[in-house]
């Protein structure tokens, strides 16, 4: 195995440890004294506070929670890949599917800072929904906008990471993530994404020369639970899901080697439900991280309501209990979850920072009513338990971050309790449902509203009704029990061109009925197919893909005029639709990939016509390389069993504007690889990886080269074949 020494850092922390250890560095451990010139002064009035809670939920961007907030930096429209604006439509309590908030997705909806890509993102718009492109009002999140009002509110807090929870999860406890920047991809369950994830899990990772790699997702850094232990062991605790429970993936202490397979586990790591608990008793550590589950997580599809009750039954706790005096919580959402968001995120560092995220400041010491423009990420949160407690920083990230010290005033005569009431969250998941572009005379996919008993006895229905252009499939159930659910399928059927707007009216013998849905979709005549484009596999840079043809077909029975045809992004298109499309005429369009960027690329194809809904949109998605290998694999044929064949050569070419960087070579299989390959390689440069094979066995035999380097395709892998005989 050829490996370069940043790649073995990540692959083998004992050697990291070991170099650390030698060029003198202090912070890897501490021996119970604090570096009195590497250790934060505490500032005046900070040591008010003796409970530190980091209160962490899933996957809101804070346009979509807090965008209509008065006083804040925030918007209630958005721009679309088009460049057009338009309103933020209304986000449902459970949303109909998830949305793509990965690596990827992240760099792709900030389109480098024009915020204008949220509906390429998968999932971002499935069948004119726009649900990247909606957002909450208070009547959805009355709690939180409560909370907000009277403690501190800050609009100017940023993901540490473009990318999502897992990631980002780790920035929250160490100020960094071990140059992980995707989710795990975990083999089987149980397991989590962390060290004890099953054999085959593994999580791409970006070092700080840009080589990208497959790692098991298992790191062992020095975290801020360390810096507690080892500063006169000042007392923490991760309440966190455990194995097996939803929500387990988001532990962050899991993916600590050092913690996860030690007796700190078992010491600090306890289930997520035993905060409130030790919230009314009044034993709360001295730091607290709290990770909910999975169903009150507010990670969609979730639903928002529960997650909000479940905060506050948690903040009850602790603010009816002894801490309350002495306490602040930090209230967060990881990452923006594929929803939009308006502030174009600093560029920190080759990570981050990702999308803005809400941020809650609630304490007896917070200002009151107070929105805080100080640009915060998750490190800062770290940056203040170092300051209240005067720890050295663990990183670069933390030392630079702005410490949260301007939301408070410890002058001022501390804020009482603030209770607030659970609410009854609502038996329907949406209360409006786009259908976007339909064809007159043609029924759409069926959208799902889903109608949940959220009380305590059987809730039983009346009447199902549907108005306008929509029809119903409803479950059979008329009385549903607490806690069950029944689905609720719209379809639209357009009669007539144009804007359709109708209801679903749910009536019961429950609280607020009658329940009504807004439904709206528009008429159209004119119809693309597919919906959608995608480029799959490695095309290779500045290299034209195979061409990909859309269908446009007026099914109208008057011509359509056709303005104008364009794509945006590494795509391009042709076609001889004319400028009029007749009655019953269809035409094709040809789209091409280009990429000029490695990775994964998204853009769209525009129609803009005569025809309402204009223009019509589809999102076009290619995956890129800047690596050329010739040939793309490598047969061998028979082959003695331990017997080493003739070599194989592959070329490796950069066909990249700029150097490369290349890290290790790892083979599997029956197979060995050597290559002349250099540690960078310039652009048009090339190199050359020799592949031998030496059959242990007989039979069929398969293996794999995969090269880790800096393209934005990395790691790449040529499949290996040979039989033993």
């Amino acid at each position: 195995m050829k490996c370069r020494l940043r790649s073995c850092f990540l692959l083998f922390p004992l050697a990291f440890l070991v170099l650390f250890l030698v060029l003198g560095c202090t912070l890897w451990a501490q021996s119970g004294t604090v570096d009195a010139d590497t250790a934060a002064a505490a500032p005046a009035g900070i040591n008010k506070i003796n409970h530190i809670v980091f209160l962490i939920k899933e996957n809101r961007s804070f346009d979509n929670y807090f965008g209509a907030f008065p006083g804040v930096n925030g918007t209630t429209t958005g721009v679309i890949s088009t460049g057009q604006t338009i309103p933020l439509g209304r986000t449902p309590d459970i949303t109909p599917h998830d949305l793509a908030h990965s690596w990827p997705a992240g760099l792709t909806s900030v389109d480098g800072g024009k915020m204008d890509q949220f509906d390429l993102i998968q999932d971002g718009n499935v069948n004119g929904d726009y649900l990247s492109y909606t957002q909450m009002q208070e009547a959805d999140i009355p709690n939180y906008w409560a909370y907000a009002k009277q403690f501190v509110i800050s609009d100017n807090t940023f993901s540490s990471l473009r990318g999502a929870s897992f990631a980002n999860h780790l920035y929250m406890i160490a100020a960094q993530s071990g140059g992980a920047i995707g989710l795990p991809f975990v083999v089987k369950r149980p397991g989590g994404w962390g060290c004890d994830g099953q054999p085959g899990t593994w999580v791409s990772v970006m070092a700080e020369d840009g080589v990208i790699s497959n790692e098991f997702p298992c790191f062992d850094f020095q975290t801020l639970g360390d810096s507690l232990d080892n500063a006169h062991n000042i007392t923490w605790k991760s309440y966190a899901p455990s194995l097996g429970e939803s929500g387990y993936e988001w532990s962050a202490y899991d993916a600590v080697d050092h913690v996860r397979n030690s007796a700190m586990w078992t010491d600090h790591v306890v289930p997520w439900t035993e905060f409130a608990t030790d919230a009314a008793k009044g034993t709360l550590p001295a730091v607290s991280w709290v990770v909910t589950n999975g169903q009150t997580s507010e990670h969609p599809p979730s639903s928002s309501c529960v997650g909000e009750n479940e905060t506050v039954t948690q903040l009850n706790a602790l603010m009816q209990g002894p801490d309350w005096a002495s306490t602040v919580v930090f209230l967060a959402w990881d990452d923006f979850g594929g929803f939009y968001d308006h502030v174009p995120p600093p560029g920190v560092d080759q990570y981050g920072y990702g999308p803005r995220v809400p941020m809650l400041i609630i304490s007896p010491y917070a200002k009151p009513g107070y929105v805080t423009h100080t640009l915060y990420a998750f490190e800062s949160v770290a940056k203040f338990v170092e300051e209240r407690y005067k720890l050295p920083p663990l990183t670069e990230r933390d030392t630079n971050a702005n410490d949260m010290l301007e939301a408070f005033d410890f002058n001022q005569t501390p804020q009482p309790p603030f209770l607030l009431q659970t609410r009854q969250c609502p038996i329907l998941s949406a209360t409006n449902v786009q259908f976007g572009d339909n064809a007159v005379g043609s029924t759409s996919t069926a959208d799902t509203v889903v109608l949940t008993n959220t009380g305590t006895k059987g809730l039983h229905i009346t009447n199902l009704a549907t108005t306008g252009d929509f029809t119903l499939d409803a479950c059979a159930l008329r009385t549903i029990n607490p806690g069950a659910t029944c689905a609720l399928k719209v379809t639209f059927n357009p009669t007539k061109l144009g804007t359709r707007t109708g209801t679903l009216t749910v009536t019961d013998d429950g609280a607020g009925s009658p329940q009504v849905v807004n439904l709206t979709g528009t008429g159209v005549v004119l119809t693309v197919t597919p919906g959608g484009v995608n480029f799959p596999g490695n095309n290779l840079l500045n290299k034209p893909s195979r061409q990909v043809s859309v269908t446009l077909a007026n099914t109208g029975v008057e011509p359509r005029a056709i303005t104008s045809i364009v794509t945006k992004g590494d795509f391009s298109q042709t076609n001889k639709c004319g400028k009029i499309l007749a009655a019953g005429a269809n035409c094709k369009i040809t789209v091409v990939f280009t990429p000029t960027v490695a990775g994964t690329r998204a853009g769209n194809l525009a129609i803009y016509s005569g025809d309402d809904g204009s223009p019509r949109i589809l999102t076009l998605v290619g995956d890129s390389t800047g690596v050329d290998l010739v040939p793309a694999s490598v047969p061998f044929g028979d082959e003695k069993v331990g017997i080493t064949s003739a070599a194989k050569t592959v070329a490796l070419t950069n066909v990249n504007s700029a150097p490369m960087v290349i890290g290790s070579m790892l083979v599997t299989g029956d197979f060995f690889v050597n290559s002349n390959c250099p540690s960078s390689l310039a652009p048009s440069g090339s190199c050359t990886l020799s592949i031998t094979f030496k059959p242990t066995v007989t039979g069929a035999r398969t293996g794999s080269v995969t090269i880790n380097d800096s393209d934005g395709s990395s790691p790449q892998t040529i499949p290996l074949s040979g039989t033993g005989d």
